[in-house]
């Protein structure tokens, strides 16, 4: 695979905000020469009878009557008397219709408009709710600097299945669904909104397990709500197909210790979750499942990795073997992670009841260098592919990471078969919003899918998403490197 690289050189530091902290939300912008209307209220241009004598005592005493010196008539006053009928003069008679014309045509004018402005306000209305039967509420737009997290995996029928979830500018999660056939463009959807009490500005970690028929796949959402995590669990093979796993000590796991830090990120990679405990270290949980029919969430194994970590800093997981029976024994994956230094450095895990090395040390990646130092809480993903070598008994990966550096940009760091890293500034990366977080998925992996086959990990079909000009851009990389696929349809 041909790449363009160039040699890893310290960047120079500057100081950077918090990309998390504000998250702007809706904007009100007056129109003081339009009357407000409300569906709910009644029409503001209807007199009651009271209100109409009102308004005429009140016209009578802004026009007072202007004497006609030449016929000593009262103009605007009633045109008879007990005398009968006199005349009134001309001028006034023209300026009287054109009096009463232009308030007419007033009138007409405020009628027409208070009442299209309520037909298009019950018309909106309507079309909330009908959104609403749809599954959705309103607008479904993402918010700026939304967090992003993204799974897929290949289908039965060999169609790729992928979901992206990120939140609105109201904080709630949202998730976007898309299908690729072969070649073909992927067609995207939004799915129906989820109802989690999530905190606001939450990190989002998704994962696919992919097991035998019970879990064929199940896609699980791990996010924060006050500093616990929880996971939000998707399985169309069970009913409900939603179920809210508390990770930080429900079912009486035992895991109460599992508090998050402040701000602390999340990241997981099936049957491993990670995140920055309020420690300052880093807590690794793995999930076992049992049998669906009588423990349908599972049960969780806590380890501290011992790992102090930059606060709030970004964590990713990744496999270092193409075969899943190899990743759940000792340094069968990696754990990426922000320095106090703000260096990035990545450790791989041992399993204290398997000690067995299925993966040698000598040919993981080595550290990145620890002078190159990148921004505070720099956004950060991480992904593995298999490499393309018959040969190799140990299933070894080839690892890219994609970091936001200084410059704003997002950079690739690669161990391609080897331990050293090269460094790429791939063009698809090279307009990014300031505040863009980033999520990259390659496809889910088994040792018994539902047909009890192996599905190891695939040397392509990564997808990775960011934020362009507040839209969510699809990138792609494969054995010819990087492409733009497109901007997915968040409406």
């Amino acid at each position: 695979m041909a790449h363009s690289t160039s040699s890893v050189q310290p960047s120079v530091q500057r100081s950077s905000p918090h990309p998390f902290d504000d998250q702007p939300g809706l904007e009100v912008v007056p129109h003081d020469n339009l009357p407000e209307v409300r569906p709910e209220e009644e029409p503001k241009f209807c007199l009651s009878p009271v209100q109409d004598q009102e308004q005429k005592i009140q016209l009578s005493e802004e026009f007072p009557e202007v004497i006609d010196d030449k016929v000593g008539l009262g103009v605007g006053s009633p045109a008879s008397t007990e005398k009968g009928t006199l005349p009134v003069s001309k001028p006034y008679q023209r300026r009287k219709w054109y009096i009463i014309g232009g308030t007419a045509s007033v009138v007409v004018a405020i009628i027409i408009g208070v009442t299209l402005g309520v037909v298009l306000s019950l018309k909106a209305r309507n079309n909330d709710s009908t959104a609403a039967v749809n599954g959705t509420s309103g607008p479904q737009t993402i918010r700026p600097g939304s967090k992003l997290s993204a799974v897929g995996w290949r289908k039965a029928d060999g169609d790729i299945e992928r979901y992206l979830f990120y939140l609105d500018p109201q904080g709630q999660i949202r998730r976007s669904r898309s299908i690729t056939r072969g070649n073909s463009t992927p067609t995207w959807e939004v799915l129906p909104g989820l109802d989690l009490e999530a905190t606001n500005g939450t990190s989002l970690a998704a994962t696919i397990a992919l097991y035998g028929t019970e879990y064929n796949p199940q896609t699980e959402l791990y996010y924060e709500t006050d500093s616990k995590v929880f996971g939000a669990i998707f399985n169309e093979a069970r009913q409900p197909n939603i179920l809210i796993d508390n990770v930080s000590g429900g079912l009486n796991r035992g895991l109460t210790d599992l508090t998050m830090g402040t701000g602390a990120r999340l990241a997981a990679y099936w049957p491993y979750l990670v995140t920055q405990h309020e420690s300052g270290h880093i807590i690794q949980a793995r999930q076992r499942l049992g049998d669906p029919s009588q423990d349908v969430l599972g049960s969780w194994s806590v380890q501290n990795l011992t790992i102090p970590a930059y606060e709030g800093g970004s964590l990713c997981i990744v496999p270092s073997t193409s075969n899943f029976s190899k990743i759940t024994t000792s340094k069968g994956h990696g754990v990426i992670y922000q320095k106090p230094d703000q260096s990035i450095a990545i450790h791989f895990p041992e399993d204290g009841n398997n000690t067995v090395h299925h993966v040698p040390s000598d040919q993981l990646p080595e550290q990145l260098p620890d002078e190159y130092l990148f921004p505070p809480q720099a956004p950060m993903a991480a992904f593995a592919l298999a490499r393309n070598d018959n040969d190799d008994s140990n299933d070894l990966v080839n690892i890219y990471l994609i970091i936001k550096s200084y410059t704003g940009r997002f950079g690739v760091w690669l161990a391609e078969n080897s331990s050293s890293w090269k460094e790429e500034w791939p063009d698809v990366f090279r307009k990014v919003d300031e505040d863009s977080d980033i999520a990259c998925s390659s496809l889910a992996v088994t040792n018994s899918d539902w047909e009890g086959k192996e599905v190891p990990l695939a040397p392509d079909n990564v997808r990775c998403y960011f934020q362009r000009d507040g839209a969510v851009v699809e990138v792609g990389f494969g054995p010819s490197g990087w492409t733009e696929i497109g901007v997915v349809p968040i409406p």
